[in-house]
């Protein structure tokens, strides 16, 4: 899984996990891996382009289900 963000700096940032679990593992800390109000620029899934709008809170939320 490959997420390309926008923080509310500005700053763009790419993190890749092993796994959705990972990133939902990893977001779950008192440090997430992603601040959960960056913006998500792009959502990479098993290769795949996935169509997903919102921040990175969101995102845990959606993966989360």
């Amino acid at each position: 899984m490959k997420v390309t963000f926008k923080t509310l700096d500005g700053r763009t940032g790419i993190k890749e996990f092993e796994t959705v679990d990972e990133f939902v593992t990893l977001q779950n800390r008192e440090i997430p891996a992603i601040d959960d109000s960056a913006h998500v620029v792009e959502l990479i899934v098993d290769g795949k382009v996935r169509e997903f709008k919102g921040n990175i809170a969101d995102l845990y939320f959606e993966l989360s289900k």
